[in-house]
């Protein structure tokens, strides 16, 4: 009971407490101008489809030609927080680069028709 060491479990647990405290307290992430303007470079681009549920595919944010068999839906519009603009009627809107990032764009994207 009198060695140094029996501090040592005590000093990591509090280690740990202040890392999950510090990580919950911070605010999430935001995002950059390159992140904007990756995803505006996506506008035109056909992504293809990397799995997920049918109701939610999960998307590469790597583009492919549209004259692709494996190309699955092309980007026709790229919304930015805080900026003016809609998807056209008919588009589903998602998040094809960082989900969960505040001021991550959106992008508006069609089916490609084979």
């Amino acid at each position: 009971m009198r060695s140094p060491f029996r501090l040592i479990p005590l000093v990591i647990a509090v280690i740990i407490v202040a890392v999950a405290v510090w990580e919950a307290t911070r605010p999430p992430g935001h995002a950059t101008k390159a992140d904007i303007a990756a995803a505006e470079a996506l506008k035109g681009q056909c992504l293809v489809r990397e799995g997920g549920k049918p109701e939610f595919p999960v998307l590469s944010p790597t583009p492919v030609k549209c004259s692709e068999a494996r190309a699955y839906a092309k980007v026709v519009a790229v919304i930015v927080p805080g900026h003016p603009g809609s998807c056209p009627l008919g588009s589903a809107v998602v998040q094809v680069l960082q989900t969960g990032v505040v001021g991550e764009p959106s992008e508006c994207l069609l089916p490609v028709k084979h």
